[in-house]
């Protein structure tokens, strides 16, 4: 009767155990996943987002990867066209920006790398992202943005509303 009780205790607590897992397993990726409807591809991008996190403006401060600090590089207008003047210069590894002013209802907004001609300016990993005033976008290794002579990405902010917004750039 005593081995036929530790069986079933034995059994019931395998049980709890699947269980247990088949209803944590879903909410943490659930959870893991919680930028899913911040970020959306653009153009016929595939697979996922890049190392890109999203700080809202009441959230964490984060710091650069390495040994290094973040270099401020200015505040610039947002862009709702291809092939602006108002781009800042980049050595690729690590790169952010914050939204300083814009629509407070948020807006979609997205890293380009300028390439002057008749170069289709790229989308940086190939999203963008709903971000409010205040709120921070950080990439990491987007070094292979970096090109041309001068061995720099040109990185600018285009927004997706008919409007105006600003920007600060670190790298």
């Amino acid at each position: 009767m005593n081995n036929r009780n530790k069986s079933r205790a034995k059994s019931l607590r395998m049980v709890l155990a699947v269980l247990t897992l088949a209803v944590a397993v879903p909410i943490s990726t659930a959870f893991a996943d919680g930028s899913a409807g911040e970020s959306r591809a653009v153009g016929k991008t595939a697979g996922a987002a890049a190392n890109v996190t999203i700080i809202r403006a009441n959230g964490d401060a984060v710091t650069p990867m390495g040994a290094g600090e973040w270099d401020y590089l200015g505040q610039r207008s947002t862009v709702s066209s291809q092939n602006p003047t108002n781009y800042v210069h980049s050595g690729g590894g690590d790169f952010k920006f914050q939204v300083v002013s814009g629509p407070s209802g948020g807006a979609w907004y997205q890293l380009r790398e300028y390439d002057p001609g008749s170069n289709a300016d790229e989308v940086v990993t190939g999203y963008e992202y709903l971000l409010y005033p205040g709120d921070t976008l950080i990439y990491r290794g987007i070094s292979s943005y970096v090109d041309g002579d001068n061995k720099k990405a040109e990185f600018y902010v285009y927004e997706s509303f008919s409007g105006s917004a600003s920007v600060k750039y670190w790298d």
